[in-house]
């Protein structure tokens, strides 16, 4: 999910870009007869996948007899930034994607498209959207207070229960913990040991990867860390806290034996019951409801002495075109997208950034159960551990990847090979270099 870093002005200008795009999804037909075909790079593989399938669907049946229709390909995650820079240098960049990280690289070397006056030229109603979605779709150093980005739903790590577990272990589901302490004690009753090894984890972890790197930031900021300070020139902020974070996850491995290092497919072992409390987001929900999980989300519990979760933020972007008509034909189907994101917010992934939606009715009602749906909706209220910082390396600093500066550091405290403050003295010197150089 993290952005790309770059140094990616240069490949805007290489030929590596130019031959990359043969691994682009094909083909590239741009219009038939009179009929406008917008094309559309889509990221989403998991359950949400399907749901947005549906979105693209509706929107193309409303449109069959007006001349024009959304192409969709499915482009992964670990090569959408690559792909995209590889297309626009080769002139052939798609209409419009997705993306849930900031793209202050993007704005600056000219890659996205301006949207105010298109999106007033199509009627979307920017006031109907949340404050704080459409700040976080704007890049001031580099695009001033132009919007870059739309906004279509707004995410949470929040912990998903199993409530089969819950019961087993004597629990009820509404004394769901409000702590740390109390979390501990109820992952111990779910966990299941064999041999002395953790067969089912009360808390679903992984040796390595997103899963101790997110938890390690959530956790880190409940207790006081900071990734960069609030004026935007120092890092690591209160290394202590960031240590002692790294300290409860250790814990959970080594002390209470709640989790397991065993664990590579998260998803996967939470859905087959070898894990109790899952914290993960929205586009979880699709698949686990299908599977007919026994599930409910709760409220992510205060282990610091500020409660905090992981905010992410999943928006459409427009690329620039040689032909710049086109940008108004896709403008006008990203705000038909906006405004029947009903579906989408409901029954897709997490809880919408337009107002009229979201006091909607039947809001609570439709789509996924709001038992399993509520908490990432309310849980908004504070998740502040945002995903990436606004700055050109901002993935350095990513709290939800598994393979960038951050998660690569620690990962060698989880595996016993680097010591704690060892790991932060990296951090700190690496970060406060990738905070320099912008």
């Amino acid at each position: 999910m993290s952005l790309i870093t770059l140094s990616r002005r240069n490949l805007l200008k290489s030929a590596t870009a130019a031959a990359a795009v043969s691994a682009l999804p094909m083909p590239y037909v741009r219009t038939a007869a009179a009929a406008t075909e917008i094309v559309h790079w889509s990221p989403l593989a998991a359950s949400d996948g399907e749901v947005w399938g549906q979105m693209i669907a509706n929107f193309n049946d409303a449109h069959k007899d007006k001349g024009v229709q959304i192409k969709m390909e499915v482009v992964p995650w670990d090569d959408y930034t690559t792909k995209v820079l590889a297309a626009a240098a080769a002139g052939s960049a798609p209409d419009f994607g997705w993306n849930t990280d900031p793209r202050p690289a993007f704005v600056r070397d000219g890659l996205l498209v301006p949207l105010d006056d298109l999106a007033k030229a199509s009627g979307l109603n920017v006031a109907d959207f949340s404050d704080f979605s459409i700040a976080k779709s704007k890049f001031p150093k580099y695009g001033g207070d132009a919007l870059y980005q739309i906004p279509m739903d707004l995410m949470s790590l929040q912990p998903e229960v199993n409530t089969a577990h819950v019961s087993e272990a004597g629990l009820k589901i509404d004394d769901w913990p409000d702590d740390g302490d109390k979390l501990i004690e109820w992952a111990k009753a779910m966990t299941k040991m064999d041999g002395g090894k953790v067969v089912r984890s009360g808390i679903m972890m992984t040796g390595s990867g997103v899963q101790p790197t997110v938890t390690w930031g959530i956790v880190s900021e409940q207790m006081g860390f900071k990734r960069i300070s609030d004026d935007g020139k120092s890092v690591a902020v209160n290394p202590d806290a960031g240590k002692a974070a790294m300290q409860w996850i250790l814990d959970l491995f080594d002390k209470h034996k709640v989790s397991t290092r065993d664990v590579t497919d998260r998803y996967k072992a939470f859905g087959s019951g070898q894990g109790s409390i899952f914290w993960t987001g929205p586009w979880t929900l699709n698949g686990y409801i299908q599977q007919k999980l026994p599930f409910v989300t709760k409220k992510f519990p205060k282990i610091g002495a500020n409660r905090v979760t992981y905010f992410e933020r999943g928006a459409l972007e427009l690329y620039t075109q040689k032909d710049t008509s086109r940008h108004q034909a896709t403008m006008d189907a990203v705000t038909w997208l906006s405004d029947n994101s009903f579906l989408w917010t409901t029954a897709g992934r997490g809880a919408s950034p337009r107002k009229s939606i979201i006091s909607r009715a039947d809001y609570k009602t439709a789509g996924a159960p709001w038992e399993v749906r509520g908490a990432f909706v309310d849980g908004m209220e504070y998740a502040t551990a945002i995903a990436d910082y606004p700055i050109i390396n901002g993935a350095d600093f990513n709290i939800y990847s598994g393979g960038n500066f951050l998660a690569k550091t620690l990962e060698l405290v989880w595996a016993g090979k680097s010591s704690i403050d060892d790991a932060m003295a990296k951090l700190q010197e690496g970060w406060q270099k990738a905070l320099d150089e912008g």
